[in-house]
């Protein structure tokens, strides 16, 4: 897709900004999406333009292909990227909003003013802004089946009804994709019934589980965790910020989105506590303040952080000194120590938060304490920890002992 006419690059990133947020993307999404964006406009400042020109994304683009079929840039990221790329450019050639692809799995299904009403209603509910996105989609999804089933409103809608959109969606979906659709219908029964507008709640249909691949990852070893933290230079002011993000990781466990969005009113100096509620799982969680966290976060905050009325703690090293865009700035960072401490490059910060609770397991704490410490809703999310704790496992090992071998034979 390319510019036929003259289109100035001031304004572009607002513009862009807010078609984003009247589609309906997440904040996270939407601040990556504004960062790719960001970029490409940099670019043409550089070059002394102020107007968009094709020529510069084609540059930017063929620097990504090139990249890419070097080997230097895996394929998940690298077709991110490109789609990144094409949904700004979109964006710029159309001006509209619907020229956007949907982050909500798919465009939008239009709806009857009826269901609109009580699909608008259900979403604007106490939900973080991620699952919105989600539960939109379901929503607007089931809503739409219903129509071509030829029901303009829930009057006569049941459980046969509500189990063939189940089998219609596991022809088409994975069953993490299932799993959702379950449970996101279940809360929208939930509040068609608290409302009046379902004579049931069907809990009792949508208690059944969903079985999802579950991806045991390969845990940090300790001494990889060590060469990331020895290879940092400190001197620098660089050094000083990438540190203390990764000792918040390393001995706390902190996610990389509740790293971006920690503020100096978080951290209790005198009792030795950091206070936080979790972007991922709205918990609150208090932290003890270790000395070696401190450590790091004072010689930052003191000797290398810019002078800035933001509050967030960790800031752009190159001016403006904003906070990070999103947390895979932090992913970036982590990235940056795997290359320079001569291990794979990787940008799963999340590394550091698994190596620790496998650590602590190891140890003997419970699962249930390590949940809490992380502040983990539900224990499900703590125990693949667990599979990563080889010598126990070892020790639930069934023997082979009075099993005859097939055919008879013996070895």
């Amino acid at each position: 897709m390319t510019v036929k006419e003259t289109i100035p690059i001031e304004g572009l990133l607002e513009g862009y900004e807010a078609a984003l947020s009247q589609t309906g993307y997440s904040i996270t999404t939407k601040l990556l999406l504004v960062r790719r964006a960001e970029l490409m406009v940099r670019r043409h400042q550089n070059a002394g333009l102020t107007y968009f020109e094709q020529a510069i994304i084609n540059c930017y683009t063929g620097e990504i292909d090139d990249k890419y079929f070097k080997g230097n840039m895996q394929k998940k990221h690298y077709e991110r990227t490109r789609r990144e790329i094409d949904r700004f450019v979109s964006y710029i050639c159309t001006g509209r909003i619907d020229a956007l692809s949907s982050t909500l799995r798919g465009v939008r299904q239009k709806l009857t003013p009826h269901f609109e009403k009580i699909a608008e209603e259900f979403i604007a509910g106490d939900f973080h802004p991620n699952t919105r996105c989600d539960i939109r989609w379901v929503t607007y999804k089931y809503f739409a089946w219903l129509e071509e089933q030829g029901f303009s409103d829930l009057a006569g809608v049941g459980t046969v009804h509500i189990q063939k959109f189940l089998l219609a969606c596991s022809e088409k979906y994975a069953p993490g994709t299932i799993h959702d659709i379950r449970l996101y219908l279940k809360k929208l029964y939930a509040f068609l019934y608290e409302t009046g507008r379902a004579e049931n709640d069907f809990s009792a249909l949508f208690s059944f589980s969903v079985n999802r691949e579950k991806k045991v990852f390969p845990v940090l070893p300790k001494s990889d965790i060590a060469k990331l933290l020895e290879t940092i230079d400190r001197s620098k002011v660089k050094g000083k910020r990438d540190y203390a993000v990764m000792m918040l990781g390393t001995v706390l466990g902190l996610r990389a989105c509740d790293i971006v969005s920690l503020k100096l009113t978080d951290i209790d100096w005198l009792r030795g506590e950091i206070r936080i509620v979790q972007s991922k799982t709205s918990n609150p969680v208090m932290l003890p303040l270790t000395q070696d966290v401190g450590e790091a976060l004072e010689d930052y905050i003191l000797n290398a952080r810019p002078n800035t009325v933001d509050q967030e703690i960790f800031l752009r090293i190159n001016a403006p000194h904003t906070k990070l865009a999103a947390a895979v700035t932090v992913g970036e960072i982590y990235r940056d120590c795997c290359i320079a401490a001569g291990l794979p490059a990787s940008t799963r910060f999340h590394n550091l938060r698994r190596a620790l609770g496998t650590s602590m397991v190891m140890n003997g704490v419970s699962v249930y304490d390590v949940a809490q410490v992380f502040g983990d809703k539900n224990v499900n999310s703590t125990k693949p920890y667990l599979a990563a704790d080889m010598e126990h496992l070892k020790m639930c090992a069934l023997s082979f002992a009075g099993i005859a071998p097939e055919g008879g034979g013996s070895q």
